[in-house]
């Protein structure tokens, strides 16, 4: 997928008279390119659990290899492997090739928070993400920007919930040579989203702005809350003016 296949959308835009947002009830339609034409998959609402297997599935570990430590992450794996799950559920996965699959996946856990360089200069009072998630009516897929998802600040017990879930390793062979294998956090971030969460911007449910704290946590994509919520417990930048060099 290449960006001339994408089209910008920054927020809810209007479009024909009709505003643009991420339908969280419909099925996405992913576009992959294939040399000179274009393989459209449906990929249905992912529901909580699928996303809890995929997190779970992530591999990272730090291993001793003589003076040096080695951190390896996997997570490309778990994705195949969601991938697998979702398209089973369509008739089956087995003559999809592993590109696709990968691409898939990639558009799948696209959502991220922008560096201030990336966001638009919108007024937000939350946290900000971009994302792939569907083609249009077309085949170019759209690329979402500046989707807003507002929270209460989160208390310290909540902020102590958090940071011991994400220090959570276990060590398989011994301190010295063995390797450490890192647990994430997601399922706690997934929980303090659904704790936290105010008001979002720029989702809908069956063409129905979404609001209301309960109604967010029950329709709201996992990735979205996990990628979202993790920029709670982030540090903010600081204002540093770096000395010049003489």
């Amino acid at each position: 997928m290449s960006e001339s296949d994408l089209e910008n959308s920054s927020g809810p835009q209007k479009e024909n008279g009709n505003f643009n947002f991420i339908d969280l009830a419909l099925p996405r339609k992913i576009v992959i390119r294939q040399g000179a034409r274009c393989v459209a998959y449906p990929i249905p609402p992912i529901p909580q659990g699928a996303w809890f297997q995929y997190f779970d599935g992530i591999v990272s570990t730090a291993e001793r290899e003589g003076n040096q430590v080695v951190q390896r992450t996997d997570a490309s794996s778990a994705g195949i492997a969601l991938v697998h799950e979702l398209l089973e559920r369509d008739g089956g996965s087995s003559a999809v090739p592993l590109a696709h699959k990968l691409a898939l996946a990639n558009v799948l856990t696209s959502a991220f928070a922008p560096g201030i360089d990336d966001v638009n200069d919108v007024p937000t009072e939350g946290v900000r993400l971009h994302c792939i998630w569907s083609a249009g009516d077309g085949d170019a897929m759209r690329r979402y920007k500046n989707l807003e998802h507002v929270f209460e600040s989160p208390t310290a017990e909540q902020n102590r919930r958090y940071r011991r879930d994400d220090s959570r390793a276990q060590i398989i062979g011994g301190s010295r040579k063995g390797t450490t294998i890192f647990h994430g956090a997601q399922r706690a971030l997934a929980a303090l989203y659904d704790e936290l969460i105010v008001s979002v911007a720029g989702y809908a449910v069956n063409g129905v702005a979404l609001e209301g704290r309960e109604e967010i946590a029950r329709h709201m994509d996992t990735y979205h809350k996990v990628a979202a919520a993790a920029q709670l417990f982030a540090p903010a930048e600081v204002n540093l003016e770096e000395d010049e060099e003489e």
